[in-house]
């Protein structure tokens, strides 16, 4: 599964066009945007191999819940943010953005 996003060139050819038909265009990026949208789901995420050697070496912690499956490390964790790649990531980024979005225009 995953999570589309609009490709960069088709943005670029939208935000084109409507500038050309005299429509305002802004564009904004919001860096780690998922990661600001909770997850309310109870999601696992696996991780395979050098990347739990990486995790625990920013999380000291983590190495006691390292395990071996074929002879390879795992380490399961849950997340507790919106992470790219996750199908509900999009709309839970979306309805934080929206909520947000309207506390700004109440102003």
């Amino acid at each position: 599964m995953s999570s589309p996003t609009v490709l960069t060139n088709a943005l670029m050819l939208l935000i084109t066009i409507d500038s050309k038909e005299g429509k305002d265009v802004a564009t904004a990026d919001v860096v780690g945007a998922y990661l600001n949208a909770d997850m309310p789901d109870f999601v696992v995420m696996k991780l395979v191999g050098a990347i739990v050697n990486i995790m625990c070496k920013v999380n000291p912690k983590y190495k006691r819940f390292v395990t071996y499956e074929k002879r390879k490390k795992v380490l399961y964790l849950q997340l507790l943010k919106a992470l790219y790649g996750c199908v509900q990531s999009a709309l839970l980024w979306y309805n934080l953005f929206t909520k947000i979005s309207r506390l700004i225009n109440l102003f």
